[in-house]
Order: C-alpha cells, then structure tokens, then sequence
C-alpha cells in the first residue's frame, strides 16, 4: 500500500480557513490593565492558497498563528475551517517555527514519526508514510542521522516533513527559515514552493522578510502593529517559479516596502 493510500492527501472543500474579527488582548499583572494585541483581523483563505504575512516586530503575526493552530483559545471573533469553528489544536493544522525543535535523541527518521504519533495507521503504513516525507524533502539519505550530524537547514526540511506527515489541511510556518543564512534560505524557500505545489494544501506563512513574502505568496499580507492590524493585501500575480530579478517581481516587492517606510 502507498503512503498516498495509507493516508490521503486532505481534500479541497470550498470554504477554506476564514479569520472573523480576530481580537486579543494581554491582561498584565492587574485585571485593570491589558495589551491590544490583534484588532479586528478579517481574512479568508482558499483551500490550497499559499498565503504569507509580513510585519514588523509586535504587529501580532506570530499570535496569529498561535490562534489559528489552537494553542490559545482566550481571544475575541471566529476562526473557522471548513464552516466548524476551531476549538484547541487538532491534526487538521499542522505549524513548522523557526527552531526546528527536533528531539536530539532521535534520529530524522524517527522525528518525522512523531507527526504520526496518533494516526490511525498500521506500523507499515507509518513507515511508508514516513519515508515519503523524507524523500519529499530530500533527505533520504540521512533517515538514520541525529540532528546533531545534518546542517540547520536540513534539520528544518526534517520539521517541514514532519508538519506535513500526516497531511494537514493547513500549514503554519512561523519564521522557519529566520535562524538560516541567506544562500539556504533562498533554496528552501524554493524548495517549499515546490513541496506547497506538490502537497496542494493551504500554507500560512509569517516572515520578517519581504522578499521571501512576495516570492512564496499568492497573497501578500501586510500587518500594522500596535495593534496589530491588517493594514492591506496584496495580490502576486506572477507565474511560478518566481524570478528575482523581474521587472514585476521587483516592482511588488518595491510597492510592499513602502509601506514600511511609512510606519518607520
């Protein structure tokens, strides 16, 4: 039986991930006193849209996230998938952060296994499924390395396979190529593309780096802080794979930035 067989690949209904009036707020230490966070974020996202978010510092991207997946529920407005709205986290949405947090006691192999800890898979079909992830990220050569052995790099692509294994209908990508120097960062953002590409499933990607937003996205979302907002979106509407140094890359790229002059 093929991995694709064992666990199939998430399936493309029409309503997609809708943020309703996203609000948070952070209570210090007093009840009387809190920190607006987010403020009235609205957003619909396609099933299989490529979506990336960029802002500044304290604009609330990362909460966002942190939102979506489940891991706080203390905030005002809907997040929904599929029409159900979404209460804790659950194996629909998987997330890759910037620190790759593998386990250093296990091997590559072994730590895209963890993503299908619960999965209602017999032992083969996890295997199968395992060793379909790790060739989709190009390391199936170094299943059996520690994460001590192989580059910060690799030890990313291994979280990567290890957020899609179970074949998520969404992946959240915190800043994963932040900690990364700038020739690696460029081929895993090619390298992402061509997994998002072959996967087919709804990506939401935070960045500090415009660039990296505008060649990933098919949307570009542009954030405001204090609180954060969402300030404007923008379409990229050029063809895959996305050249740098074209006249309509740049220009995109150009227009975005501005924003950022704006606010400094």
């Amino acid at each position: 039986m093929s991995a694709s067989q064992a666990l199939p690949l998430p399936s493309q209904p029409g309503n997609g991930l809708r943020l309703q009036n996203i609000s948070k707020r952070f209570f210090g230490a007093s009840s009387d006193t809190q920190l607006q966070v987010l403020d009235n974020i609205q957003l619909d996202i396609a099933p299989g849209e490529f979506i990336t978010i960029v802002g500044a510092s304290g604009c609330g991207k990362s909460t966002l996230l942190r939102l979506i997946l489940g891991l706080d529920e203390a905030f005002d407005g809907r997040i929904l998938l599929d029409e159900k709205s979404i209460k804790g986290t659950g194996p629909e949405r998987g997330i890759v952060f910037q620190d790759h947090r593998l386990f250093p006691w296990l091997t590559v192999e072994q730590n895209v296994a963890v993503g299908l800890k619960n999965a209602p898979l017999t032992p083969a079909q996890k295997r199968e499924t395992v060793r379909e992830h790790i060739e989709l990220v190009g390391l199936q050569d170094f299943t059996e390395s520690y994460p001590h052995q192989i580059s910060g790099g690799m030890a990313q692509r291994v979280a990567i396979a290890r957020g899609l294994v179970n074949r998520p209908s969404v992946l959240l990508l915190d800043e994963p190529f932040g900690a990364l120097d700038a020739l690696t960062r460029t081929r895993l953002q090619r390298e992402l593309q061509n997994i998002w590409q072959q996967e087919k499933i709804t990506m939401v990607h935070v960045t500090h780096d415009v660039d990296e937003a505008v060649y990933l996205g098919d949307r570009v979302v542009v954030m405001q802080p204090h609180p954060g907002r969402i300030r404007r979106i923008v379409d990229i509407d050029l063809p895959r794979p996305r050249n740098r140094s074209d006249a309509r890359f740049i220009a995109l790229r150009d227009d975005v930035l501005s924003d950022f002059a704006e606010l400094s």
